[in-house]
């Protein structure tokens, strides 16, 4: 007993202390956070603008505006805090849950008038550093090593893909998080038996994950059809039986708490939705998501080198099964080579990754890497498990073992390290630093924003359309009264133009037809090319003197 507590201290310091150095990675990596991606100020935007989803849902067209609407939009506003109420109806309006949402909001709630990349990114480190522990004690679970356990939590935590989860404020740091403790219970439950303890977690961490992510549904439901399918095996008819009641019921009592869900998923005039199920029928979207999911696991891992990475792996394990071989004698119980509980429960789980990876590939509108970010932590164990089981197959219990194992982390460290110095670290938006020098640069002037009514280009340019002196959007159709809407503004010194140019979308406009009908309208001298954005080009207006 005595000896398990120290044991168990030790393994905890360890943890702890590999958790510590990765939280001080992320933030460093944060800290360097220039920009947003659009889904990113959409975040912001479903948790605080009190209901007002979207930049549309504010009288912003055909009108001067200040600027202001978008700052509201951003943040708690006093005597709006806590507004969960608010929270709940602008998610009906979009196409996701409000569990994320709700939780943002409350820390937005406690800085009223204050938007801040930390509101988001504090949020995140606190799912990151649970998800760590989760990956620890999964792994140590799995392996039953505490020095696995930990490479496995640094494989994942320190890579360009872990880090990038944890920086995107969004809800995927929080669906990863609920991912791994649903399967940390069911391992935990296979290993050492069915309670109404677990069951009761599982189906809340199942209620809470579909209340982050509709794509959480995907690993829950192999997961749960991997170990019924176990039960039925082993006979266990009546436990099987109770798990499944339990699950559906917690998929129903989601269902009940935010019955938009089911419109959400079913209807036919909203894109996201509509596509998803086109998708499901779709061979060549699937070909082209499962490409392009390869890839970017290839640039979170493999530093861009997964063929070479493969190569190498395929001779370690080639090296490691000949020397195997070469021994020609059975190994002794429990040693590695020896198909264990947790040897099946491992290839369980590899089944559940590769199924749900490919039911996430069916199902992906666009191939944004962030629809795989939950798989990424299990995937880290999988591959810790791997290299383990084959290199002590090679090598047993040698000091040999402990130098090659160490030589393969270092390696992947080495990966990492070039991955990092390539820019694989996602959603730091080093580049808007510029855009947001250029905008102050004009912050004087008027700007014109050419759009169609649409909400998308207007959200991904915010943080630079609210430095202007006043904005006006109207579509490319109204150009002509240009001449009215400029009335009693002062334009001698320029004049900012938005054209949105995203066909796939927005409203697709031609930048340069766009510039050339309002030189004309204006009588301006000229135009030049200032920068430009996914959905738009942004250009100044000189006038004619």
């Amino acid at each position: 007993m005595e000896m398990n507590r120290k044991k168990h201290g030790k393994a905890g310091w360890l943890a702890a202390a590999v958790i510590g150095a990765q939280i001080l990675v992320l933030l460093f990596f944060a800290g360097q956070k220039k920009g947003y991606f659009i889904d990113e100020i959409y975040s912001w935007g479903l948790a605080n603008g009190y209901y007002k989803p979207f930049v549309a849902s504010y009288d912003v067209f055909e009108r001067w505006i200040s600027g202001e609407e978008f700052h509201d939009y951003m943040t708690v506003q006093e005597g709006q805090q806590f507004a969960y109420h608010s929270v709940y109806y602008n998610q009906t309006q979009d196409v996701h849950p409000p569990l994320y949402y709700m939780i943002l909001h409350t820390i937005c709630s406690f800085m009223p008038d204050i938007q801040s990349k930390w509101q988001g990114i504090m949020l995140n480190v606190f799912f990151y550093g649970g998800c760590l522990v989760m990956i620890f004690l999964t792994a140590r679970t799995l392996m039953e090593d505490d020095r696995g356990a930990a490479a496995a939590m640094a494989v994942w935590g320190l890579s360009p893909g872990g880090l990038s989860t944890a920086i995107y404020i969004r809800m995927y740091m929080m669906m990863t998080f609920f991912t791994m403790v649903t399967v940390y219970l069911h391992v935990k439950m296979a290993k050492e038996g069915q309670s109404l303890k677990r069951l009761f977690l599982i189906c809340a961490v199942t209620f809470s994950g579909l209340l982050t992510q509709y794509y959480f549904v995907f690993i829950a439901f192999f997961l749960s059809a991997v170990y019924v399918l176990w039960k039925l095996w082993k006979r266990r008819w009546k436990e099987a039986a109770v798990y499944s009641a339990a699950l559906l019921g917690s998929v129903g009592l989601m269902a009940a708490a935010y019955p938009a869900c089911i419109t959400q998923l079913t209807r036919t005039d909203e894109f996201v939705a509509n596509e998803t199920r086109n998708n499901f029928m779709n061979g060549a979207v699937i070909a082209r998501n499962l490409i392009s999911y390869i890839s970017d696991i290839n640039m979170d891992f493999f530093s861009g080198r997964i063929r070479q990475a493969a190569a190498a792996a395929a001779l370690t394990a080639a090296w490691c099964l000949w020397r195997r071989f070469k021994k020609g004698r059975e190994k002794p119980k429990g040693e590695a080579g020896q198909i264990s509980c947790c040897d099946r429960m491992a290839a369980a789980l590899m089944l559940v990754w590769v199924l749900s990876f490919l039911a996430v590939s069916m199902a992906a509108v666009v191939t944004g890497v962030r629809y795989i970010y939950n798989l990424y932590p299990l995937l880290c164990i999988l591959a810790v498990w791997a290299v383990r089981k084959v290199t002590g197959w090679g090598f047993g219990k040698t000091r040999a073992l402990k130098f090659v194992q160490a030589g393969i982390l270092a390696l992947v460290g080495a990966l990492y390290l070039n991955g990092f110095s390539r820019g694989y670290v996602r959603y730091l938006f080093p580049e808007n630093e510029e855009r947001v020098r250029l905008a102050e640069g004009y912050r004087d002037l008027y700007c014109l924003y050419i759009d169609n009514y649409e909400n998308a280009p207007l959200t991904q340019d915010l943080m630079e359309l609210s430095r202007f002196q006043g904005l006006y959007v109207m579509p490319e159709e109204k150009i002509e009264q240009i001449q009215e809407i400029l009335k009693g503004k002062d334009t001698k010194d320029g004049l900012v133009v938005y054209v949105d140019t995203s066909e796939f979308w927005s409203s697709g406009y031609d930048s340069g037809e766009v510039m050339e009908k309002l030189k004309e309208e204006t009588g301006a001298e000229g135009y030049r090319f200032l920068y430009s954005n996914v959905l738009s080009e942004t250009y100044v207006l000189t006038m004619a003197p």
